[in-house]
C-alpha cells in the first residue's frame, strides 16, 4: 500500500540564537516543529557573527530528514530571518532546493524579514487597521497604516510600515535576575505573576515617579540603583519594574503611533503576549486603544508560510485563527 503523505510548507525561522524548523499543512496548522540553538561565532575583528556553515548544515539535515521519511511531502519552502543575515540564508535555501529536493516539485520562497513576517498573519486575518507589538528579545512596534517621520521604515507586501523597537526582553531578563537575588527566588516565578487593573490605576496615580530606570536604562541594562527595600513581596517589585519598563517602551511606541492616529486596535504577539503584567500595564497606559494579546504560536514562521501558500497549494488561504484575547481595563 502506498504511503499517504501530508502536503506541507516547510519554514525556517532563523532567530539570532534560536533556529526553528516548522511544517504547516493545508490548514496552516503546525504539524511538526523542531528547535536548535546555534550560537554566534567570532567573526572578523573578533565581533559576533552568524555561524552560517552550522546553520546551513542544520537546514540541510532538517529537510533531508523530512524528504527521506514517509509522512510529509514538501510543496514549498521559505525562510524568515533578520535583515542582517537574510540574504545569505536565502542563498542557502536556494542551494537546498537545488540539491536535496532534486527531482521534486518544490517552490522556493524569496525569504522574508522576521519583522515583516510577523505582520503577515494580522494583515491577512484582521478586518480593521491595527498596530502590532511584536515582543521577545526586542519589543517592535509596527504601524502598517500610517507613516511617522520619527520612526524607521520598511516595506512589507509593497506597504510602507513605520516601526521602532526597544530591547524589552534583554532589559527584563537582566532586572529579573536582580529581583530573584534580592528576594531569594529561583526559577521563573515572574511567569506566574498577574496584576489587577486597580493596581495598574494606583501605580498610574502615584506621583513619586519611577523606582526603576529613574535615569534611563543603564548601559549594562541592570538597574542596581533601584531601591527594593520598601517592596514587601516579589510580586510588588515585579509589578513596579514592569510598569517602569513599559514607560520606557512607550517612547518607541510614540515614534510609531502619532498622537492623532485613529487606529484603535493594538495586537501584542510573541513571548510577552502571555505576560499578564505586561499586557495589562500596556493596556492601562494606552486606554484610547483596544489591546488584544495574540496567543498563536510562531507568528513569524506562519507569516513566511502564508507568503508561499498559493504557490504551494494553488488555492486561497484558509481562515486564519489569531488566538486573540481582549485585555480589559477593568478587573474580571
Amino acid at each position: 500500500m502506498e504511503p499517504q503523505y501530508t502536503d506541507v510548507i516547510a519554514v525556517f525561522d532563523a532567530g539570532r540564537s534560536w533556529k526553528r524548523f516548522l511544517l504547516f499543512d493545508r490548514n496552516l496548522q503546525t504539524v511538526h516543529t523542531e528547535e536548535k540553538i546555534i550560537v554566534e561565532t567570532a567573526g572578523s575583528e573578533g565581533l559576533p557573527a552568524y555561524d552560517f556553515p552550522a546553520i546551513e548544515q542544520w537546514m540541510m539535515t532538517c529537510i533531508s530528514r523530512v524528504i527521506s521519511g514517509d509522512i510529509y511531502n514538501i510543496r514549498a519552502m521559505n525562510i524568515a530571518a533578520g535583515d542582517d543575515c537574510l540574504a545569505e540564508l536565502e542563498k542557502t535555501l536556494t542551494k537546498i532546493t537545488e540539491s536535496v529536493t532534486s527531482g521534486k516539485s518544490v517552490f522556493k520562497g524569496r525569504g522574508i524579514s522576521s519583522t515583516a513576517a510577523s505582520l503577515v498573519p494580522y494583515l491577512k486575518g484582521s478586518e480593521k487597521p491595527f498596530i502590532l507589538v511584536s515582543t521577545g528579545t526586542f519589543c517592535t512596534f509596527m504601524n502598517p497604516y500610517e507613516t511617522n517621520p520619527a520612526a524607521g521604515e520598511q516595506k512589507t507586501r509593497g506597504r510602507k510600515i513605520s516601526s521602532s523597537r526597544f530591547p524589552l526582553g534583554k532589559i527584563h531578563d537582566r532586572n529579573v535576575i536582580l529581583l530573584d537575588d534580592h528576594f531569594g527566588v529561583t526559577g521563573e516565578l515572574y511567569k506566574t505573576i498577574k496584576i489587577k487593573h486597580k493596581k495598574v490605576a494606583k501605580m498610574e496615580a502615584n506621583r513619586r515617579g519611577r523606582v526603576f530606570f529613574r535615569h534611563g536604562v543603564p548601559e549594562d541594562m541592570a538597574d542596581t540603583t533601584a531601591d527594593l527595600s520598601h517592596f514587601l513581596t516579589y510580586a510588588d517589585a515585579y509589578h513596579q519594574m514592569m510598569y517602569d519598563l513599559v514607560d520606557e517602551c512607550l517612547e518607541a511606541y510614540r515614534q510609531t503611533v502619532p498622537e492623532d492616529a485613529d487606529t484603535e486596535i493594538v495586537y501584542v504577539t510573541g513571548g510577552f503576549a502571555r505576560n499578564d503584567t505586561f499586557v495589562r500595564i500596556l493596556a492601562g497606559r494606552i486606554p484610547e486603544k483596544r489591546v488584544y494579546a495574540s496567543t498563536i504560536e510562531h507568528a513569524t514562521a506562519l507569516g513566511a508560510a502564508i507568503e508561499v501558500y498559493k504557490e504551494a497549494f494553488g488555492a486561497e488561504l484558509p481562515p486564519l485563527w489569531l488566538g486573540l484575547k481582549a485585555i480589559m481595563l477593568r478587573d474580571e
